[in-house]
């Protein structure tokens, strides 16, 4: 998918909520940083995203720093 702002190719991953007693974040994981194993699992590229969601399918932007979410409406 090319990016909205810039036209660049944008990274293909999920976005995933993570909720703590101090707090909810939210994590951009490319399809490629997603299958990385083992050690190497460890020292994953993430992009933290400030919204309270479940995991959902997303593309980054590298060039512009921007996430796109694809998400359900319950409706």
């Amino acid at each position: 998918m090319k990016c909205l702002d810039c036209g660049l190719e944008m990274e293909e991953g999920i976005v995933i909520a993570y909720s703590l007693a101090f707090g909810v974040w939210n994590e951009f994981i490319s399809k490629k940083e997603a299958e990385k194993k083992g050690f190497k699992a460890m020292f994953r590229k993430t992009i933290t995203i400030p919204l309270k969601m479940e995991e959902q399918k997303a593309w980054h932007c590298p060039n512009c720093k921007k996430v796109l979410m694809w998400v359900d409406s319950k409706e």
